[in-house]
Parts: structure tokens; C-alpha cells; sequence
């Protein structure tokens, strides 16, 4: 057998244990032939293969997101950027609205992301009164950075029919003044009162921000993704018109929102697992929680300040308790977005009931964020097999907001990655872009320093080895969407997807990782991106 493509001369680092280290691979129709030295790899060579010279650059295999939202990503390019770093203050924040306001025609939606109240100079949300300075009548959303709360402008409310008089909805609150009046702040789902009225993309648009996401991944070396969650038949029919057309940038498994997406799929018989190598249907999810940075993570007790707010949960505990048991009649994968030790609990509890009445071997039923555990929880966490899916990320990007949030005692448990490598709870590491920027180096920096932006401890006690990071962001992530035996390492047989870059990760000091730059990424044994 011949290899269509060797790569020779370089730093393999494989993290297949039986063998960590070599210098070459052939590949030969997608799959990774030998792995091996220079010489091994020779004998796999004909006349027409293709022969790349690493020149002693480092490969790895390819790296797995196990939680981000692509076509939001790609949308949220197109959207202006409110983050810290394009807007350090309000008044940045709104000239950049009034300057993308400028440019829309009448009466078009505009829309924003990325604002962090924690890192205003004003250190609190916008108003629907600051925004209206800058937008006037043009209805006006502008989506905080963990996406779980938004600010509406007076248009947006009005359009959403959002009075003094309206009710907080379900599972979420509607932020009012101390005259009732309500400020623009939308928590949890009372923001679907206003999103609703924004016009939905086209297919063609979400095509394009799928093929724009998919670019960045590349460039990341990041060569599989789990879309936590889709809600409209149309988000997986554009997946599946890029699959149809061999157009996906990056593998894809898609999660399914329980709300939306559970009923059609019992009736028309979708079951996790659906689909190939490229695209498939991965666990129905659903949503318990808001963000630790939020204040409205559902916690057990009250945050600072605020004796009367302990965070949001969306479901009662009955509610949990049949939509997972519905899943597991179904014998499908199922994740929650939990981030608060009470709702950890609450989803725990609906996975054990649900689990025992409809056993399913293997399950591999996951918690997305998982992020504030106590002991209690990791024991429940282990004896039922769930898997912990984090960002270690938001340590770095959030962790200050956090460490206003909880006390120390708090973040010594909170996304605690060595207590569940300790307890053998499986990780599949994440990075919820476009909640946070997708690169992996941030959150493998992050998961070794333990340190926020500002450079502050973050449960450091909490810290694990490059090598452990490592393999959480490709064999954890593997694991978790039940593909450990063809991806996640460098070895014979397994999917030609791999990252190669300019330095060796084991030779740099932590704080630099993210200075690690992507030289190629291949999927399926073919140079997708190039630097």
C-alpha cells in the first residue's frame, strides 16, 4: 500500500501511548497509515506521493471543540464587536453603535455582541436610554458576552411588547428600575421576547457564517466541533446542504435543543449517533442555567450583595426529570448546560432517575460548563459516568467577574479539571466561541496557570499538566462524541486529521502558548488551511 501523502522531519507528538513521540506519517485515503522515523515512513513512499518536510515542526492531532455554536460564531462576525477589546468603556460601546447605526438602512435590526458590564469603566450594564442616544428609533440589541443576558433599546422593547406591565417569563427575568419601569436588561429567556422579532437568516446567510466559522477553526488547528445546540430545522438543514455539497470546513456533531427539537425528532425516529465521520447528530440538549459571570448561574446559595438572588434555574425538577427520561427512552445522548452547583444537582438528579428507568450501556451523557461543583457532586459525578464538558477558557476571559462573583473556597471547585482527572470523570475540554475566542492555546494556558486576564489566581489548586491539557482537547473530546478509536491521536487507522505549528508547546513557557501560530491544518488527509 502506498501513501497519497508523508509528512517526515518533524516533532510528532501523538499522544497515543504506544508510542508518545515520532518524526513521520503517511497517510493514504484520509486515514493516518504509519507512524513512525523517517526511515519507517520511507517504505510507505511511491513515485507519486506527495512528501511534505516538517523541517522540524511540531504535529499534533487535530484539535476537537466539544461545546461551541458555530453558526453563532460565524453570524456574530458580521455583528458589531462589543467586546472589552474593541470597547473598553460606554462611551467607546456607543460610538461604535452610533457609527454601525449610521451605515444600516432604515429600520433595520441592529445588533451587537460581546459587552462584559465587569469591564466597563462603568462597571454595570448599558440602559435601553443609553442605547437609544445612539440608535433613535432603529430597534437595537446588543448580547452580553456569555450570551445569557442581552440589553434591549426602547424600539427592540416596544416591537416585543415589553411594558412596566409584563411578566417575567419562565425561567427568566426582566430587569426593571426602582419604579418598575424595565431598564433594556433581558435575562435568560426572557430575551427570546425580543429575539423572536429579529428577522431570522436566510440560508444563505447561515451558509456563509457556517463557512466563515469554519475558517477560523482551521486556523486554529481545530479540525472537529459539537454545535451545543440547534433549534430551527433550517440550522441542520445548512449542515446538511455544506455535507451534501463536500463543503464542511470541520467535522460536525450537531446537538439537538430539547425545547425545539425532541418532539420532531421521537416522531420522525432522529437518534443520536445519525449521520459519518463529517456530520452527525449528537445529544439533545437543554438549558438549566445562566453564567457565574451573570450572577445567574442557579447556585445554592445567594451571590454577594444580593441576598435575594441565587441565580436562575429554567426547569422545576420535575420538568428536568421528564425531558431527560424522554431522551433515554429514546437511548440517546443527552447534555445539560449547567454552570451553578444547584443546577449541577438538579440535572444530576434528573439523569440518575432518568438512567434508572431507561438503562442505557454506555451513555456518555454529558454536563456542559459544569462549572461550580462541590465534593458531593463529583462523587455523583463518577459513580453515573457523566462527562464533564468545560471551557477552561473562561478562567482566563471570565475569571475576574468570577472572583467578584465566589469565594476562594468557591473557585477551588469551580471547573475543577484536576478534582475530575483525580476522580476519573472524563473531560472533553471546549471553548463555547463565540461566547469566547475558539483558540485552543488560551484554554490550554488557562488550564496549567489557572490565572485570569489580570494575571489573579483562579482555583489554582485546580491546575493540570500541558500534556493532560493537551489530550483534553483532542482524546477527551474524542471520548465524548464516541469517537476515541479513530480521532483524537496520531496512530495507525485513525482519521488523518492533524495540526501542525511553529513551535514545540512543551518548549515554550505556559504564559506564551498563545503565541503558538498554525503553520497547516489537514482533515481527512488533505492541507485545509495554510498559513
Amino acid at each position: 500500500m502506498t501513501a497519497e501523502l508523508v509528512l517526515r522531519n518533524g516533532n510528532v507528538i501523538t499522544l497515543d501511548p504506544a508510542r508518545p513521540q515520532a518524526t513521520a506519517v503517511s497517510i493514504w485515503r484520509g486515514r493516518l497509515l504509519s507512524v513512525g522515523d523517517n526511515d519507517e515512513i520511507a517504505r510507505d513512499m511511491g513515485p507519486n506521493t506527495k512528501v511534505v518536510d516538517l523541517a522540524g515542526a511540531t504535529l499534533l492531532p487535530g484539535f476537537i471543540d466539544a461545546h461551541c455554536h458555530p453558526i453563532g460564531l460565524g453570524l456574530s462576525l458580521e455583528w458589531v464587536d462589543a467586546s472589552p477589546e474593541a470597547a473598553p468603556t460606554l462611551g467607546h460601546l456607543l460610538e461604535r453603535l452610533r457609527a454601525a447605526a449610521r451605515e444600516l438602512p432604515p429600520g433595520q435590526w441592529l445588533l451587537a455582541r460581546g459587552y462584559d458590564d465587569t469591564r466597563l469603566d462603568v462597571r454595570r450594564h448599558p440602559t435601553r436610554w443609553d442605547l437609544d442616544t445612539v440608535t433613535g428609533d432603529r430597534p437595537a440589541l446588543l448580547i452580553r458576552t456569555c450570551g445569557h443576558m442581552a440589553v434591549a433599546n426602547s424600539a427592540a422593547l416596544a416591537l416585543a411588547g415589553i411594558t412596566r406591565d409584563t411578566p417575567d417569563p419562565e425561567g427568566g427575568r426582566i430587569v426593571r428600575d426602582e419604579t418598575g419601569e424595565p431598564t433594556g436588561l433581558l435575562q435568560e429567556r426572557a430575551q427570546e421576547l425580543v429575539r423572536r422579532r429579529v428577522p431570522e437568516p436566510t440560508i444563505t446567510d447561515l451558509e456563509r457564517a457556517l463557512h466563515r466559522a469554519g475558517q477560523r477553526f482551521l486556523s486554529l488547528g481545530i479540525t472537529s466541533v459539537t454545535e451545543a445546540g440547534i433549534s430551527r430545522p433550517e440550522e441542520l438543514q445548512v449542515y446538511q446542504n455544506l455535507w451534501k455539497r463536500g463543503e464542511l470546513p470541520v467535522r460536525s456533531q450537531v446537538m439537538l435543543l430539547i425545547d425545539q427539537m425532541l418532539e420532531p425528532a421521537e416522531r420522525l425516529g432522529l437518534r443520536s449517533g445519525l449521520g459519518d465521520e463529517w456530520l452527525r447528530i449528537s445529544a439533545f440538549k437543554l438549558l438549566q442555567d445562566g453564567a457565574g459571570g451573570a450572577r445567574t448561574a442557579a447556585m445554592s446559595i445567594p451571590y454577594p450583595d444580593e441576598p435575594d438572588n441565587y441565580g436562575i434555574a429554567v426547569y422545576t425538577q420535575e420538568q428536568l426529570d421528564d425531558a431527560f427520561t424522554r431522551v433515554a427512552k429514546l437511548g440517546c445522548q443527552a447534555a445539560a448546560h449547567a454552570i451553578g452547583d444547584r443546577a449541577i444537582e438538579m440535572v444530576l438528579t434528573a439523569f440518575e432517575r432518568a438512567l434508572q428507568r431507561y438503562p442505557i450501556r454506555d451513555h456518555r451523557w454529558r454536563i456542559e460548563h459544569c462549572g461550580m461543583l462541590r465534593p458531593d457532586l463529583l462523587d455523583r459525578m463518577a459513580r453515573l459516568g457523566v462527562i464533564a464538558v468545560p471551557q477552561p477558557a473562561f478562567g482566563y476571559y471570565l475569571g475576574d467577574s468570577y472572583r467578584r462573583n465566589f469565594s476562594d473556597d468557591w473557585l477551588a471547585l469551580a471547573y475543577p479539571t484536576r478534582s475530575w482527572l483525580e476522580r476519573r470523570i472524563p473531560v472533553a475540554f471546549s471553548s463555547d466561541a463565540p461566547v469566547i475566542p475558539p483558540d485552543p492555546w488560551v484554554g490550554i494556558r488557562a488550564a496549567v496557570l489557572r490565572q485570569t486576564r489580570t494575571g489573579l489566581p483562579f482555583g489554582p489548586e485546580q491546575s493540570v499538566s500541558l500534556l493532560d491539557a493537551l489530550r483534553l482537547y483532542t482524546v477527551g473530546g474524542a471520548y465524548a462524541s464516541f469517537d476515541e478509536h479513530r480521532k483524537g491521536r496520531i496512530a495507525p487507522g485513525y482519521l488523518a486529521d492533524l495540526v501542525a505549528i511553529d513551535r514545540n508547546p512543551f518548549a515554550v513557557d505556559p504564559e506564551e502558548l498563545p503565541q503558538i501560530r498554525t503553520l497547516f491544518t489537514i482533515v481527512d488527509g488533505r492541507i485545509a488551511w495554510e498559513a
